[in-house]
Protein backbone atom coordinates (compact mmCIF):
# COMPACT_ATOMS: atom_id res chain seq x y z
CA UNK A 1 0.00 0.00 0.00
CA UNK A 2 2.90 2.50 0.49
CA UNK A 3 4.29 2.53 -2.90
CA UNK A 4 1.21 2.93 -4.50
CA UNK A 5 1.01 5.94 -2.27
CA UNK A 6 4.22 7.18 -2.28
CA UNK A 7 4.30 6.68 -6.41
CA UNK A 8 5.38 10.11 -7.82
CA UNK A 9 2.16 11.47 -10.25
CA UNK A 10 4.91 13.05 -12.81
CA UNK A 11 2.40 13.65 -15.38
CA UNK A 12 0.77 17.09 -14.52
CA UNK A 13 -1.90 16.58 -17.32
CA UNK A 14 -3.13 13.79 -15.57
CA UNK A 15 -5.46 15.64 -13.43
CA UNK A 16 -7.65 12.50 -11.24
CA UNK A 17 -6.09 9.45 -9.83
CA UNK A 18 -7.89 6.26 -9.46
CA UNK A 19 -6.64 4.61 -6.27
CA UNK A 20 -8.47 1.83 -3.99
CA UNK A 21 -6.88 1.66 -0.56
CA UNK A 22 -7.81 -0.44 3.17
CA UNK A 23 -8.37 1.78 5.89
CA UNK A 24 -7.37 5.09 4.45
CA UNK A 25 -10.05 6.90 2.84
CA UNK A 26 -9.62 10.00 1.18
CA UNK A 27 -12.96 11.64 0.34
CA UNK A 28 -13.79 15.12 -1.10
CA UNK A 29 -13.69 17.65 1.71
CA UNK A 30 -12.78 18.21 5.86
CA UNK A 31 -14.61 19.96 8.12
CA UNK A 32 -12.08 21.71 10.65
CA UNK A 33 -10.10 19.81 13.33
CA UNK A 34 -13.36 17.44 14.93
CA UNK A 35 -13.15 13.61 14.68
CA UNK A 36 -13.67 11.86 11.84
CA UNK A 37 -16.20 9.11 11.60
CA UNK A 38 -14.78 5.76 10.17
CA UNK A 39 -15.82 3.84 7.29
CA UNK A 40 -15.46 0.97 5.35
CA UNK A 41 -12.52 0.79 2.63
CA UNK A 42 -13.76 1.64 -0.72
CA UNK A 43 -12.89 3.31 -4.05
CA UNK A 44 -11.94 6.67 -4.63
CA UNK A 45 -10.10 9.69 -6.92
CA UNK A 46 -7.58 11.92 -5.77
CA UNK A 47 -5.71 14.71 -7.43
CA UNK A 48 -1.98 14.61 -7.52
CA UNK A 49 -1.64 16.89 -4.98
CA UNK A 50 -4.01 14.92 -2.74
CA UNK A 51 -2.04 11.84 -4.02
CA UNK A 52 1.02 13.96 -2.33
CA UNK A 53 -0.58 14.71 1.24
CA UNK A 54 -1.72 10.91 1.71
CA UNK A 55 1.95 9.93 0.53
CA UNK A 56 3.34 12.39 3.04
CA UNK A 57 0.61 11.52 5.97
CA UNK A 58 2.03 7.53 5.36
CA UNK A 59 5.04 7.89 4.49
CA UNK A 60 5.45 9.45 8.31
CA UNK A 61 3.80 7.46 10.13
CA UNK A 62 5.90 4.41 8.66
CA UNK A 63 9.21 6.38 9.60
CA UNK A 64 7.38 7.21 12.95
CA UNK A 65 6.32 3.29 13.68
CA UNK A 66 9.53 2.20 12.65
CA UNK A 67 11.34 5.44 15.04
CA UNK A 68 13.62 6.38 11.99
CA UNK A 69 14.15 10.25 12.56
CA UNK A 70 16.27 11.21 9.52
CA UNK A 71 13.08 10.04 7.89
CA UNK A 72 9.97 11.03 10.12
CA UNK A 73 12.19 15.08 9.90
CA UNK A 74 11.89 15.00 5.99
CA UNK A 75 8.19 15.11 5.79
CA UNK A 76 8.58 18.75 7.96
CA UNK A 77 8.92 21.75 6.33
CA UNK A 78 12.34 22.79 7.49
CA UNK A 79 11.41 25.77 9.87
CA UNK A 80 7.98 25.92 11.19
CA UNK A 81 5.36 28.73 9.92
CA UNK A 82 6.48 32.00 10.61
CA UNK A 83 3.24 32.48 12.77
CA UNK A 84 3.12 29.92 14.93
CA UNK A 85 6.29 28.20 16.15
CA UNK A 86 4.82 25.58 17.15
CA UNK A 87 5.98 22.28 15.81
CA UNK A 88 4.12 19.27 17.48
CA UNK A 89 1.49 18.79 20.26
CA UNK A 90 0.52 15.54 22.38
CA UNK A 91 -1.22 14.17 24.96
CA UNK A 92 0.59 13.70 28.39
CA UNK A 93 -1.26 10.64 28.99
CA UNK A 94 0.11 10.49 32.87
CA UNK A 95 -1.05 13.73 33.51
CA UNK A 96 -3.89 13.75 30.65
CA UNK A 97 -3.21 17.31 29.46
CA UNK A 98 -1.22 18.71 26.41
CA UNK A 99 2.00 18.94 25.66
CA UNK A 100 3.92 21.67 23.54
CA UNK A 101 6.86 21.89 21.45
CA UNK A 102 8.43 24.57 19.49
CA UNK A 103 10.76 24.91 16.43
CA UNK A 104 13.02 22.03 15.42
CA UNK A 105 14.39 21.12 18.52
CA UNK A 106 11.40 20.96 20.02
CA UNK A 107 10.19 18.55 17.28
CA UNK A 108 13.33 16.10 17.65
CA UNK A 109 12.68 16.36 21.46
CA UNK A 110 8.85 15.05 21.10
CA UNK A 111 10.41 12.33 18.01
CA UNK A 112 12.86 11.14 20.57
CA UNK A 113 10.58 10.91 23.57
CA UNK A 114 7.89 9.07 21.46
CA UNK A 115 10.62 6.93 19.92
CA UNK A 116 12.13 5.62 23.10
CA UNK A 117 8.45 5.31 24.76
CA UNK A 118 8.14 2.93 21.53
CA UNK A 119 4.94 4.52 20.48
CA UNK A 120 3.22 3.45 17.51
CA UNK A 121 0.06 5.20 15.74
CA UNK A 122 -2.39 3.60 13.64
CA UNK A 123 -3.91 5.11 11.12
CA UNK A 124 -7.84 4.79 10.86
CA UNK A 125 -8.93 7.47 8.23
CA UNK A 126 -8.15 10.65 6.31
CA UNK A 127 -10.19 12.86 4.53
CA UNK A 128 -11.12 16.39 3.42
CA UNK A 129 -14.50 17.28 3.92
CA UNK A 130 -13.79 21.13 2.40
CA UNK A 131 -14.89 21.63 -0.45
CA UNK A 132 -13.35 25.05 -0.42
CA UNK A 133 -10.37 23.70 0.35
CA UNK A 134 -9.99 20.27 -2.02
CA UNK A 135 -5.75 20.76 -0.87
CA UNK A 136 -3.85 21.77 2.04
CA UNK A 137 -5.53 20.10 4.42
CA UNK A 138 -6.07 16.58 5.56
CA UNK A 139 -8.63 15.43 8.65
CA UNK A 140 -7.13 12.31 10.38
CA UNK A 141 -8.23 10.11 12.53
CA UNK A 142 -6.37 7.05 14.48
CA UNK A 143 -7.66 3.48 15.50
CA UNK A 144 -4.90 2.64 17.57
CA UNK A 145 -1.95 3.85 19.74
CA UNK A 146 0.06 1.88 21.63
CA UNK A 147 3.65 2.74 23.68
CA UNK A 148 5.42 1.45 26.74
CA UNK A 149 3.56 4.08 29.12
CA UNK A 150 -0.15 2.94 27.88
CA UNK A 151 0.64 -0.55 28.86
CA UNK A 152 2.16 0.70 32.14
CA UNK A 153 -1.35 3.03 32.85
CA UNK A 154 -3.48 -0.07 32.06
CA UNK A 155 -3.75 -0.21 28.53
CA UNK A 156 -1.86 -3.36 27.18
CA UNK A 157 -3.24 -3.11 24.07
CA UNK A 158 -3.45 0.57 23.45
CA UNK A 159 -5.88 3.17 23.06
CA UNK A 160 -8.19 4.70 20.49
CA UNK A 161 -6.60 7.85 19.88
CA UNK A 162 -9.82 11.22 21.19
CA UNK A 163 -8.13 13.71 19.05
CA UNK A 164 -9.33 14.88 15.11
CA UNK A 165 -6.15 15.64 13.86
CA UNK A 166 -5.95 18.55 11.57
CA UNK A 167 -2.68 18.13 9.43
CA UNK A 168 -2.41 21.48 6.77
CA UNK A 169 0.16 20.82 4.17
CA UNK A 170 2.41 23.19 2.17
CA UNK A 171 4.54 22.33 -1.55
CA UNK A 172 7.51 22.26 -1.93
CA UNK A 173 8.78 21.53 -5.83
CA UNK A 174 5.01 19.51 -5.80
CA UNK A 175 5.93 17.34 -2.59
CA UNK A 176 3.92 17.73 0.67
CA UNK A 177 5.45 18.62 3.83
CA UNK A 178 3.93 20.05 7.38
CA UNK A 179 5.06 22.22 9.87
CA UNK A 180 3.35 20.70 12.83
CA UNK A 181 2.17 17.33 13.98
CA UNK A 182 -0.89 17.90 16.48
CA UNK A 183 -2.04 15.10 18.46
CA UNK A 184 -3.54 17.13 20.74
CA UNK A 185 -5.28 20.33 20.71
CA UNK A 186 -4.28 24.13 22.92
CA UNK A 187 -5.95 25.28 25.38
CA UNK A 188 -8.21 22.31 26.03
CA UNK A 189 -8.90 22.02 29.81
CA UNK A 190 -6.86 19.28 32.43
CA UNK A 191 -7.96 16.76 32.11
CA UNK A 192 -7.66 16.87 28.53
CA UNK A 193 -10.69 14.37 27.29
CA UNK A 194 -8.77 14.12 23.81
CA UNK A 195 -5.69 12.43 26.21
CA UNK A 196 -8.68 9.81 27.53
CA UNK A 197 -7.85 6.49 28.24
CA UNK A 198 -10.23 4.87 25.72
CA UNK A 199 -9.02 0.77 25.59
CA UNK A 200 -8.40 -0.34 21.90
CA UNK A 201 -10.51 -3.27 20.90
Amino acid sequence: MESAFEHRYAAETKRFVPIVVVGVIATAAIAGATRVQNSGPTTFSVTRLQAEEIAALVGFLHAYNRADLKAALSYFTPKPAPQNRRTATDCDYRRQRTEVYFDRSGLVQWLRRRFADHDRLTLARAADENPAQPVGVLGVSYARRTSDTLRSLGRPRGIVPQVGQKLVFTFASGTAKFSTFALASIGSPTPNPECALVPAP
